[in-house]
């Protein structure tokens, strides 16, 4: 490192040029880093590769230019880049100071609803829009919405990883910050000029100082002359006798409590205490899920607090509703939701909450929309149709709130009796429950209100047990209705095959399953009694596929014959599962080729164009539909199949290796999205691979080109399937980033020993 990134917002200059001038004068090297377009602060903090001193005050946890990505700029610092936070007071319009506190979940709730009241003043904005400026709102409303989902785990984060007040970063003549960053021998130096300042009226020129220490790999600088600064805003001067002997002495970097709470941390009674008073405050005013956040990240940070977890379980049991399991015989009536039957304050308040559902849905954000809605019902329960979408919506997209879906449903049917479509997701429901009875008597009065509902499926769905059950071959298989294929691949129906219950194992996603590195990875999870997805665009092969693995290993398989460079089919498949194959546990991103081999200025546009829809937009379609479902579960592992062509660039690779390098750039930036939704993002590089159609891919079916393998021994489709599920089968905690593997006789992308096969 060859500088300190000297972090803040642009409010705290006065703050930021004090450090300087301070440590400038034997020679520090800071370079300021102040906002000046949202993200890119984080950018230079993450970027930069240099350790950094990051100044976190109240204008800074306010300033949407400072909070863009900051979160995952301080996750993903590393170890060789060490960071000093340092909590300070922020400044007001005129100039006095405002007081910065991050030591308690209430202090860190302030600015949590700072950012909600920011978005929700935005998207009242937004709703008197037009044109161009509702797109910009909408943009804002995003990002806004980001950082609110956010600052509270930003806020946890640097509790974690420890911070020092402004006092403390001054004591002992920044004994802290010396320490911190490796600069040990410099403390003295330092120490030294300015005692020696203080006792002389003369100037006193900078000494030599030690080099850097070789461990920290910052380069020694130059001496450099006390810069000529701007005056100190009064509010940041730190009068000698408010440093007291007792803080100079303390070099840890985990002194957050305040001195108030130093006897408590042993027990952290009032951290406790305080936990539980400001949760039920939000029960109480009806905040259910802010307030059961609170003692759910309570309980985390203070797992042996047995009085915490009873407060916890006991408001679960209050306040969430209760959800009845499939085999009791009769449903538990959940208890409604409470609501204020006056008035409300704030009718805007409750439409822009209306509005972000709206905008979550959209992006299938559902929990989110859930939380949404119940705001604006328990804001003003009379609003237009608010227990119909949230009923609609539970039933459909959240099947761990099937009563809580009910209990909305119901209410929906209080405004209009008459609800064909409500009624019909009731009588689903009481199928779920084992209800037939209900199931049919819900389905009646839909079709009496809408005829349209009366359907030859419906009728055998809500009178099946009346009815004779449909003889085997007159049911049809579950394929995708839309789907690509290229010439004859998909020219004829999958046949249906017997089925019979299968046990709910992991499942597990393989696009591209139909030969090579997919075919093999697909065997091997089905030996592992995994359940399958399988996609490709041949569909006889897959249907092989599907009987041999049932034969073998008695697998539970679901065929999806679609191409994934169609953004529609992959839609319309992956986004109508049925419900044993909804919750996608690994996806398996394999779907991918090589054409042609010429240098860059004879290359074939339809080549081009086949690569990157198929090898990067392909990989991303099916990521964005398979995501949304793993961020809701909070779960999930995605396995992209890159190569080493997207590391290292060979002659005549072009266009295919530039689609690999995005699929290598597409999984970092994937895992930066998800990491923080308990993904994993995993990817495997291989080099040369026989066992696979790549080389009659690339050669347009020329046998003789493609004969690059017979002279050497490269890796086998089955050696990438073994890496793949050995990713898949790691402990919940590990994620296997990405596994580079050759051949023995592979060195690199163009070091082959092609001597004969071993």
């Amino acid at each position: 490192m060859n500088r300190i990134i000297l972090a803040y917002s642009h409010h705290n200059a006065g703050l930021a040029q004090h450090i300087d001038r301070q440590l400038s004068r034997i020679g520090i090297p800071f370079e300021h880093a102040s906002e000046r377009l949202p993200g890119e602060l984080a950018s230079q903090i993450s970027g930069s590769g240099e350790p950094a001193l990051l100044l976190v005050t109240d204008n800074f946890l306010k300033d949407r230019s400072c909070m863009t990505g900051m979160l995952a700029a301080v996750q993903a610092l590393s170890v060789e880049q060490p960071l000093l936070v340092v909590v300070a007071d922020g400044v007001n319009e005129e100039g006095q100071p405002i007081p910065t506190h991050i030591d308690r979940m209430v202090n860190a709730l302030q600015y949590m609803n700072f950012w909600q009241n920011a978005w929700l003043d935005i998207s009242t904005q937004y709703q008197h829009a037009e044109g161009i400026e509702k797109q910009v709102f909408e943009a804002e409303l995003d990002a806004v919405r980001t950082i609110a989902n956010q600052v509270g785990d930003f806020i946890s984060l640097l509790r974690d990883r420890g911070y020092v007040s402004a006092a403390q970063l001054e004591a002992d003549d920044y004994a802290i910050f010396f320490d911190r960053f490796g600069l040990s021998d410099w403390h003295g130096q330092y120490r030294r000029l300015v005692h020696q300042t203080k006792d002389s009226s003369e100037v006193v020129e900078a000494p030599h100082l030690p080099e850097m220490p070789l461990s920290s790999g910052m380069l020694a600088p130059e001496p450099l002359e006390e810069p000529e600064l701007p005056a100190l805003a009064p509010d940041f001067v730190l009068e000698e006798e408010t440093i007291s002997h007792e803080s100079a002495s303390a070099p840890e970097f985990l002194i957050a409590p305040e001195e108030d709470e130093q006897a408590e941390l042993t027990d952290h009674t009032s951290d406790v205490d305080q936990a539980i008073l400001d949760a039920h405050f939000w029960l109480e005013k009806g905040y259910t899920e802010r307030g059961l956040e609170l003692l759910q990240l309570a309980t985390e940070q203070y797992p042996e607090n047995e009085r915490l977890s009873q407060e916890y379980h006991a408001a679960i049991a209050k306040y969430q509703p209760v959800t009845t399991l499939p085999d009791e015989p009769e449903p538990v009536e959940t208890e409604p939701v409470v609501v204020d039957s006056t008035t409300p304050e704030n009718p805007n308040e409750a439409k822009s909450y209306d509005l972000m559902g709206d905008m979550a849905v959209g992006k299938g954000d559902f929990l989110f929309a859930k939380y949404c809605w119940d705001r604006v019902a328990e804001l003003d329960p009379a609003f237009p149709g608010i227990y119909r979408k949230l009923g609609l919506m539970a039933s459909e997209h959240l099947q761990d709130y099937r009563e809580t879906a009910v209990h909305y449903l119901h209410k929906a049917l209080e405004n209009n009796p008459e609800d064909a479509e409500v009624l019909i997701a009731l009588a689903h429901h009481s199928l779920q429950n084992k209800a037939e009875g209900d199931a049919q008597h819900f389905y009646e009065q839909a079709v009496a209100a809408d005829v349209n509902f009366r359907t030859e499926e419906n009728d055998r769905l809500f009178f099946a047990h009346d009815a004779q059950t449909p003889e085997p071959q007159e049911e049809q298989p579950i394929v995708a209705p839309e789907m690509v294929a290229d010439e004859q691949d998909i020219s004829e129906p999958v046949p249906e095959l017997p089925t019979t219950e299968k046990s709910a194992g992991p499942l597990v996603l393989i696009t591209g399953a139909t030969s090579g590195i997919g075919k093999a990875t697909a065997e091997i999870f089905a030996q592992n009694g995994y359940r399958l997805i399988l996609t490709g665009r041949r569909v006889e092969r897959l249907v092989a596929l599907k009987n041999s693995f049932e034969a073998d290993y008695g697998s539970d398989v679901l065929l999806l014959p679609f191409d994934v460079r169609d953004a529609g089919a992959v839609e319309a498949a992956l986004s109508n599962l049925p419900d044993h194959f909804q919750n996608i546990d690994i996806l398996v991103n394999n779907a991918g080729l090589a054409k042609g081999f010429s240098p860059i200025h004879e290359g074939n546009l339809s080549h081009w164009d086949a690569m990157i829809d198929t090898n990067v937009k392909g990989m991303a379609y099916v990521t964005r539909i398979i995501a949304q479902g793993m961020v809701q579960r909070k779960s999930g592992h995605i396995i992209n199949v890159g190569s080493i062509a997207g590391k290292e660039i060979y002659p005549n690779g072009n266009l295919y290796c530039a689609s690999k390098a995005a699929v290598d750039a597409l999984t970092k930036a994937m895992r930066y999205d998800l990491f923080t939704h308990n993904i994993r993002v995993s990817q495997v590089s291989p080099g040369h691979v026989e066992e696979t159609e790549f080389a009659i891919t690339r050669f347009d079916g020329d046998a003789e080109r493609a004969k690059i393998y017979n002279d050497f021994q490269p890796l086998k489709s089955s050696d990438v399937a073994d890496a793949i599920y050995y990713m898949a089968t790691r402990p919940p905690h590990v994620n296997i980033q990405d596994i580079y593997m050759f051949s023995t006789q592979q060195a690199s992308a163009v070091a082959v020993n092609r001597s004969g096969r071993v």
